[in-house]
């Protein structure tokens, strides 16, 4: 396997649209309300926002990794597992997983402080809230997605969904909006519920191995019936901003998404024979998250 392809896989960077349509929000909200719109800007922010995704998880499954969970499920799940991890398999080392964690990181604090100079303070504050959980996530001595409450779910909903997007619409902008928070709010549910689905997959090498993340912590059944109530509710205040009219509404667009909820509900009350029933749960919270921020923005745009 190829360097790049090693780090492709380390880093998850397939995952990439989760943090892409948070950003693409913001700037359609910029637009919608100021017609607002700088290119460059928002492909810094863009950039920045991909790198810091890509530092994260990479540090992410360096910390699993020493920390024996993923030794754990690369020896549960049988070898042509597609969610199958480089650091386990020999693939690279712990030293190289940090320096491509620290390079992403790096990228990240560049194109920051870059942007706090053209667009302002606030960048900052938003960066340095954005970087410490994406570091402490799993890293020590916080290590907030092992102890059981929530705080690494808490990270992801702010970081994949309120801070985004108040930042990308800042940066448009020049000003904040309480606006952009409540926009921000249904996306960083929705990358929750991926969160939240995914751990069902690796629930068996997380309790083996001590990683007491949400899911792990309040079982299966009552992990499901949270990412539910979660995607539900998500749906709830796109229609509650457009009622109120703090929304266009062409952003009902989103609501083109409600069959993947149904599949998605669907899959929650399949028993499951096996992890990969886990996994298409996961794909589908997914695809439910993306489309449904790509069609907010689409709504935000033409509204």
């Amino acid at each position: 396997m190829s360097l790049p392809a090693r780090i492709f896989r380390l880093s998850r960077a397939q995952f990439l649209p989760v943090i892409l349509s948070p950003i693409i929000v913001g700037a359609a909200l910029s637009w919608w309300t100021d017609r607002a719109l700088s290119p460059l800007s928002f492909i810094l922010v863009l950039a920045g926002s991909i790198a810091a995704h890509l530092a994260a998880n990479t540090i992410d499954d360096t910390y699993d990794y020493t920390s024996g969970v993923d030794v754990v499920s690369n020896a549960m799940f049988p070898r042509d597992f597609g969610g199958w991890k480089v650091l386990p398999r020999g693939l690279m080392s712990v030293h190289q997983a940090k320096m491509v964690a620290y390079f992403f990181f790096s990228a990240t604090i560049l194109v920051g402080l870059y942007l706090t100079m053209i667009a302002g303070p606030l960048v900052f504050v938003l960066g340095a809230i954005g970087i410490f959980f994406a570091y402490f996530h799993v890293a020590p001595p916080l290590r907030l997605g092992y102890r059981g409450l929530g705080l690494g779910e808490i990270g992801i909903f702010l970081s994949f969904g309120v801070l985004p997007v108040i930042g990308s619409f800042y940066v448009q902008s020049g000003h904040l909006s309480a606006l952009s928070a409540i926009v921000g709010v249904p996306l960083g549910l929705l990358t929750t519920c991926i969160l939240i689905n995914h751990d069902q997959i690796f629930y068996d090498p997380y309790v083996k191995s001590g990683k007491r993340s949400f899911t792990v912590t309040v079982g299966r059944k009552h992990a499901v019936v949270a990412a539910a109530v979660f995607t539900a509710v998500s749906y709830l205040i796109v229609l509650a901003g457009v009622i109120n009219r703090l929304l266009p509404l062409t952003t009902l667009l989103t609501m083109l998404t409600l069959p993947l909820f149904i599949k998605q509900l669907q899959l929650y009350m399949t028993p499951a024979r096996s992890p990969l029933h886990y996994v298409k749960l996961t794909q589908v919270s997914f695809a439910l998250s993306v489309s449904f921020g790509v069609l907010l923005a689409l709504g935000l745009a033409i509204g």
